[in-house]
């Protein structure tokens, strides 16, 4: 089956920061990406800009189930995008986040949602966030209260307070141009269509892709009786070189796709998602701040077929 995007799920790798150290790394609107506090002293607004980006939890603070490590949580604007290994094998959980306000008006804890069963319940609330910055990094602290959905159970016992250090934007955030692909393709966007050669339709079996087992390691996967399809598919691009495909409301629960990505060159026409070793390449065909077409070009085996080409495009819609 021929998919843009499609890599299995690992604990994510960013992209390397700037030397340049003068130079305040911003997101896509200009904001300040090492904004510090207590998010308890913090207005919503002001709480977004302080817990915004991707943190790694240390090691030797983490709390870890016998099963279960709690690797890393990314925040966007208004998404989280968070890591953790289960019996042995990465998994992601990615949905809205909440931020709850106290009577003075300022924040009193951060709720993270996930769609389970087509409700959206609460998995974990945040609370005592503090962020710090020392000469070189940006760290976090922060109590968490776990409600882990079915499937997730041995990470229930993950309570506990947790230090997490901050990582490092991509390079394309220190000196971002607002009128960028760069500025333009980080955000939040829905998926539309997708058309291979130019006038197969593809779409509905893009959105059946939750209803296929790949548990053998076949390469298309067998079908699973009675599945039924996402009715939509969303997909989350960070400043922090990660991206998540989220499929909603199959009858197999919510369906998350998480991996790196990194721009070709410095024109910002291409960009690689997958890990070096194992990278798909996509072509911007046109981008603006509402709509994003992306392409891909694929020879399955150039020797024995080599006029078999798949071409494919995928329009996403800003959400």
């Amino acid at each position: 089956m021929k998919k843009l995007l499609y890599l299995c799920t690992i604990i994510l790798v960013v992209a390397c920061s700037s030397d340049d150290s003068s130079v305040t790394p911003s997101n896509n609107d200009g904001t300040d990406l090492n904004v510090t506090g207590t998010v308890s002293e913090q207005t919503p607004t002001e709480a977004k800009e302080t817990i915004y980006g991707k943190w790694n939890f240390i090691s030797n603070s983490r709390l870890a189930a016998s099963d279960c490590d709690f690797n890393s949580i990314e925040f966007t604007d208004d998404v989280y995008i968070m890591q953790v290994t289960v019996d042995g094998e990465s998994q992601t959980l990615s949905g809205d986040y909440e931020i709850n306000v106290s009577a003075d008006g300022n924040v009193s804890s951060i709720d993270l949602k996930f769609e389970s069963d087509d409700t959206v319940i609460t998995i974990a609330s945040l609370t005592e966030v503090v962020v710090t910055e020392s000469a070189t990094e940006i760290f976090a602290t922060f109590l968490i209260e776990w409600s882990i959905p079915e499937g997730f159970a041995t990470c229930d016992n993950l309570l506990g307070e947790y230090a997490a250090e901050k990582d490092a934007p991509m390079d394309e955030s220190i000196t971002i141009d607002p009128d960028s692909n760069h500025a333009k393709i980080v955000g939040n966007w829905t998926f539309v269509s997708m058309i291979e050669n130019t006038y197969l339709d593809k779409t509905s079996e893009w959105l059946n892709e939750p209803c296929y087992d790949y548990s053998n390691d076949e390469e298309d996967g067998v079908l699973i009786d009675g599945c039924t399809p996402a009715t939509s598919i969303t997909l989350t691009i960070s400043t922090y070189g990660t991206y998540a495909l989220v499929w909603r409301e199959s009858s197999q629960g919510t369906y998350i796709e998480s991996n790196v990505w990194n721009w070709t060159d410095e024109t910002q026409t291409a960009f690689t998602v997958g890990s070096e070793e194992d990278s798909t390449v996509i072509t911007i065909e046109s981008l603006t701040d509402t709509e994003a077409v992306f392409s891909t070009y694929e020879q399955p085996d150039p020797v024995n077929a080599p006029y078999e080409v798949y071409s494919t495009v995928y329009t996403f819609v800003r959400d």
